[in-house]
């Protein structure tokens, strides 16, 4: 992942609505993206507000950040990310007790809904790509934001280290029991060759 030109960032923590702007224009799309992915389906019409709150946070304190300790503001962004998310989780957890299992597959589609199946998308596609979130539902926290961070946004053990505050070796190891995890989970659709 690209980090965000250090003057910009300068700009920003001087109060540059422009550079914010920037920054904003630049983040938005893999915080959503990853917000999404680490939080699941069950947060769909969540997603943006938590988002955003992440953004509140993150200009809220960007006066703090110090790119002299090291640390490239994108993974610096990507803490209050991790943070976010696991309050949203345990905030979720403490609020509501589920007496039966949810079932939301009978819910209808709604335009522009993002499990609305793409035009000339096939149906086993679309049941993969259900499984494969449902799978990742299945990880437990660490490692899925470690997946995620990895395989989604494409960034290294470092600043996945960074961010989610252990060692190197840690990070490889969620990795690796997350794969294992999910490869044992979607074995049947791998041995049908989807």
């Amino acid at each position: 992942m690209k980090d965000i030109d250090p003057s910009i960032v300068e700009r920003a923590q001087a109060g540059d609505e422009d550079a914010c702007r920037v920054i904003l224009e630049d983040l938005h799309r893999p915080v959503l993206a990853t917000v999404y992915r680490f939080l699941g389906s069950r947060y769909r019409a969540e997603i943006e507000d938590v988002a955003q709150e992440v953004f509140l946070k993150v200009f809220r304190a960007i006066e703090r950040f110090d790119p002299d300790r090291g640390v490239k503001f994108t993974t610096w962004v990507y803490t209050f990310v991790r943070n976010h998310c696991f309050d949203v989780l345990k905030k979720r957890r403490l609020r509501t007790v589920s007496l039966s299992p949810a079932d939301d597959e009978d819910r209808p589609l709604e335009p522009g809904d993002p499990d609305a199946p793409a035009p000339g998308r096939g149906i086993e596609n679309s049941e993969l790509g259900h499984k494969i979130e449902e799978a990742l539902e299945t990880l437990g926290p660490d490692q899925r934001l470690a997946f995620v961070l990895r395989e989604y946004e494409g960034m290294d053990y470092a600043s996945i280290a960074e961010i989610t505050g252990v060692s190197e070796g840690t990070v490889k190891s969620r990795l690796h029991r997350a794969k294992e995890a999910l490869r044992q989970r979607l074995q049947p659709y791998v041995e049908a060759g989807a």
